[in-house]
């Protein structure tokens, strides 16, 4: 390994690392997300909070628009850009082509020993070909999983949650089984260490034979500096003016829970309340048809504001608008070991919630005190809303424990602490090895 191992073996991995404990050290960081990235752990824990403590990573990822192959380099951060010219089936494969030989050359520099760190986030089977990389070289190679992605595959095939020809589910049904069997046999005890967005993923991940101590779990957070209620102003619209206003915050707006949103406001409006209810993020074409039929079956298209995707303070003036903020969120395989974004986002802003029960949400909002846990289904999550609708005072109290609780337990500015403290210690393992290696040659000859 590089010698700036060597200042990471000095550091006690029992303890929060000191600034600059990653200065000049060098990552790979290989992830499915779309160039330039949105999702806020990549943005605010790695662009932000990493490397302003002098981490240097290589990103690979997978342009949103069309454009020639190139490296973007920015600060102590290059993007490996494939070309992609998406002009149907053709312009689809071609692109594929294309990443996986830009990915398979960074594979050869991380074999080479370019990189002092190599990580794959949520692409399994990638996970098997830099965790070879990272053995040929000696360079430790972490996995980060922050969705079980084949579980979720597998699961939208078996109930058809994307449509897609019988044939296209069949292969997607047949690549999750393998892929899930690789993975755990070949991809994950390759890694040096495998990164878990919860306590339970990680027991869930040990019964399938991986070290519990090989795990850390790492949950979904915010930055407080960017989420704060002082610095964002609510949003002031007149289809809102007058009435109690319910918002639910996502990435993409898919009809499987907005349907019960839907079905909750339909409650709260035949029990009597004057609510709306925004719905902050994009709509995939093949949801918009859907969604406004329901809408049109409920009587309630005029009750549902699509505000399609903002940027950040946009979309936070219409949290911070919202006299309740929803979280629905499923308990299949895929979704109960999740950290929810949304419901951290909301503590953040210091709304009240509504959440239905999912083990992390249960102790998100009891922990902190700031709405209610319902059942899955629309009617319970009307009767946690009008709880708060018609005590607007301790809605207001309620949520006003939010930032607080977020500042001390889910802020990126400590979970990069936990992150930097397992870099430096796997650093420091190598460097610790690679000295071992050295005396014992001297020894021999």
């Amino acid at each position: 390994m590089k010698g700036l191992a060597a200042k990471a073996s000095e550091t006690n991995s029992g303890q929060i690392p000191s600034q600059g404990a990653l200065a000049g050290v060098r990552m790979l960081f290989v992830a499915p997300d779309d160039y330039p990235a949105f999702r806020v752990d990549l943005v605010e824990l790695f662009s932000n909070h990493l490397v302003g403590r002098g981490l240097k990573i290589d990103w690979s990822l997978r342009p949103f628009e069309d454009g020639p192959a190139r490296v973007d380099e920015r600060g102590a951060e290059r993007f490996y850009v494939a070309h992609r010219q998406m002009n149907g089936k053709l312009g689809s494969l071609r692109y594929r082509v294309a990443e996986n030989w830009l990915r398979l050359k960074l594979a050869w520099r991380a074999a080479r020993g370019d990189y002092d760190l190599i990580q794959v986030r949520d692409q399994p089977l990638w996970a098997i070909t830099y965790g070879l990389a990272g053995k040929i070289s000696g360079t430790p190679c972490l996995f980060w999983m922050s969705y079980p992605v084949l579980e979720g595959r597998l699961r939208d095939a078996l109930e058809n949650l994307i449509p897609m020809s019988w044939p296209a589910r069949l292969v997607r049904i047949a690549y999750a089984v393998t892929g899930n069997f690789l993975f755990h046999k070949v991809a994950l005890p390759l890694s040096s260490h495998v990164i878990v967005q919860s306590e339970r993923m990680r027991e869930r991940v040990g019964f399938r034979g991986i070290r519990m101590e090989k795990m850390t779990p790492i949950p979904m957070g915010v930055s407080t500096e960017r989420y704060n209620a002082a610095s964002i102003r609510p949003v002031d619209d007149p289809r809102v003016a007058g009435k109690k206003c319910m918002a639910y915050l996502c990435a993409n707006v898919v009809s499987i829970l907005t349907y019960l949103t839907f079905d909750a406001l339909a409650e709260l409006v035949a029990e009597g309340h004057d609510a709306v209810l925004v719905l902050i993020g994009a709509v995939p074409d093949f949801e918009r048809d859907k969604l406004n039929a329901r809408l049109e079956e409920l009587g309630l298209s005029d009750r549902v504001i699509f505000t399609g995707r903002l940027p950040l303070a946009e979309a936070l003036g219409w949290v911070k608008r919202a006299d309740v903020c929803l979280s629905p969120f499923m308990m299949d395989a895929a979704q109960q070991v999740a950290t929810p974004t949304k419901l951290v986002e909301y503590l953040a802003m210091g709304r009240p919630v509504v959440g239905t029960v999912h083990y992390d949400q249960n102790e998100v909002i009891h922990g902190s005190g700031t709405g209610f846990v319902t059942a899955y289904s629309g009617e319970a999550m009307a009767e946690g809303v009008a709880r708060l609708f018609d005590d607007p005072e301790k809605a207001e109290a309620m949520g006003a424990k939010g930032p607080a609780w977020v500042k001390a337990n889910r802020d990126y500015a400590r979970l990069a602490d936990a992150v930097e403290r397992i870099y430096v210690d796997l650093l420091g393992k190598q460097r610790a090895s690679e000295l071992d290696s050295g005396e014992l040659t001297q020894a021999t000859s």
